[in-house]
């Protein structure tokens, strides 16, 4: 499992397997309303809380559904890692990529608001494939040492060959069991 406390900005997370493309994480009114930009690589999220803060994401390399107690939004989103070497989930000032890379200068990395966890953690790594992303927003006291009550992000990736978008629960935010991907057009519908 990777922690790490991360500044959250402009609303917006992005998990992704390619290279940055800011033309992939414009907004418009739909994606708004819907609270994510999908594509089968490159997922643009809304964090759910204004401003900029400080908040730990939780991530992981799971062989199943287990959500977090303290879970108010949870869905699946179908994610393809097409490039090891781009995957990475990031904010707007931050990232964390999530690949080792040996050649490079962590402390200096990190001045620039880079890590690189799988650097020092041996038990995890992420190859190409298809995965479902259970995707969670959580309240209250993440899984961390001497952690306080706030709002937290779970990134749990689960190898699958036919990864669907599911909602698991339904939140306050727009977000029912009912509500569905059309992945032709990366859009939110509800049944």
């Amino acid at each position: 499992m990777i922690e790490k406390n991360i500044l959250v900005s402009k609303n917006q997370i992005i998990i992704r397997s390619v290279p940055f493309d800011l033309e992939k994480e414009k907004w418009n009114e739909k994606n708004i309303s819907d609270g994510i930009i999908w594509r089968k690589n490159y997922i643009v999220l809304d964090p759910l809380v204004d401003d900029s803060f400080g908040a730990w994401f939780i991530i992981d390399k799971r062989n199943d559904i287990e959500l977090d107690n303290n879970s108010i939004r949870a869905a699946l989103l179908p994610f393809e890692i097409d490039n090891e070497e781009d995957f990475s989930i990031n904010t707007i000032s931050e990232s964390i990529y999530l690949f080792k890379n040996d050649k490079i200068d962590e402390p200096l990395e990190k001045t620039k608001g880079k890590y690189y966890p799988l650097n020092s953690k041996d038990n995890i790594n992420f190859s190409r494939g298809k995965y479902s992303l259970l995707f969670e927003i959580c309240l209250g006291f993440p899984p961390v040492e001497n952690s306080q009550n706030e709002v937290y992000y779970k990134f749990s990736f689960i190898e699958n060959n036919n990864p669907e978008f599911k909602v698991l629960k339904d939140d306050d935010y727009g977000w029912k069991v009912n509500t569905c991907l059309d992945e032709r057009q990366g859009r939110l519908i509800t049944k």
